[in-house]
């Protein structure tokens, strides 16, 4: 991901709104960046700027107004670069993020179907990570964004991007939170004995990285009942791992524990 100097930052950021400086600036910006699609250098350089000014909500309604989420998403499709990929997600996932109106009109604009293929093609863990980062955004924005993920082939990778990348933190995490917002849709390809022994063994991996563990047990404690399940939460193997979570990470972890366990009629001693 491109990083803009602080500098840069602080000179763009405090201009004064008044003179309508900030505005002109980032409507420029984003002139620059529809006319010149080609220049890699450029628009890898205006993502990272576009990523870091949407972390803010006065950048994020600016830039949303400007038109600059389409043209992101353009360059996601058209990228050649796995680097510039991942710097115009990051940057559409900050936009993205508590908009509501624009994360709607991205996936009428087909911006799922852009990140499946990036996941289907990428070998690359921080882009993966990226890309469920920005469809953990869209699935908050309605429950019918949410259905339209769930029966995509996205559950089906998902569950394997835990797999392969399970001792990468980053990864896991987004890869959990993303799936939380998909995991009680109904009509899903979410297979949920497998999915909670894939979310056990990386939890199991990754014992001190609270993000793992704090998803991965409310991740566990969203699944519906099931016996097969109840058989597995019940196994000795299971119940090391989620006291273990418990005691390393008892405020973000113990209510959710205690959740599955008294579903399955026995509790986590404090």
């Amino acid at each position: 991901m491109v990083v803009v100097s602080s500098r840069t930052m602080k000179s763009i950021l405090e201009l004064q709104p008044a003179k309508d400086s900030y505005s002109n600036i980032l409507s420029l910006l984003v002139k620059t960046f529809e006319d010149n699609h080609r220049n890699f250098e450029l628009v890898y350089a205006i993502c990272g700027l576009f990523a870091n000014v949407s972390l803010s909500s006065k950048g994020k309604m600016m830039l949303s107004k400007l038109g600059a989420g389409p043209t992101l998403h353009k360059v996601m499709k058209n990228a050649k670069d796995a680097d510039l990929a991942q710097t115009a997600i990051n940057a559409l996932s900050n936009l993205t993020s508590k908009n509501r109106r624009l994360k709607n009109m991205m996936v009428e604009d087909s911006i799922i179907s852009t990140v499946v293929s990036i996941l289907k093609s990428s070998t690359q863990s921080t882009t993966l990570a990226a890309c469920f980062g920005l469809l953990k955004n869209l699935c908050e924005a309605s429950e019918s964004t949410a259905q339209l993920v769930g029966d995509s082939d996205v559950i089906l990778i998902a569950m394997n991007t835990i797999q392969v990348y399970c001792e990468i933190p980053d990864i896991v995490a987004s890869t959990f939170s993303f799936l939380r917002t998909v995991v009680t849709i109904e009509n899903n390809q979410l297979h949920y004995l497998e999915l909670a022994q894939k979310v056990l063994s990386a939890m199991k991996d990754n014992p001190n990285d609270v993000r793992v563990q704090s998803d991965g047990c409310h991740l566990l404690a969203e699944l519906p009942k099931s016996r097969a399940l109840k058989s597995l939460f019940q196994s000795e193997s299971t119940e090391m791992i989620l006291v273990a979570a418990a005691k390393e990470f008892p405020d973000l972890c113990k209510n959710a524990i205690d959740g599955i366990f008294f579903r399955n009629r026995f509790l986590v001693n404090a």
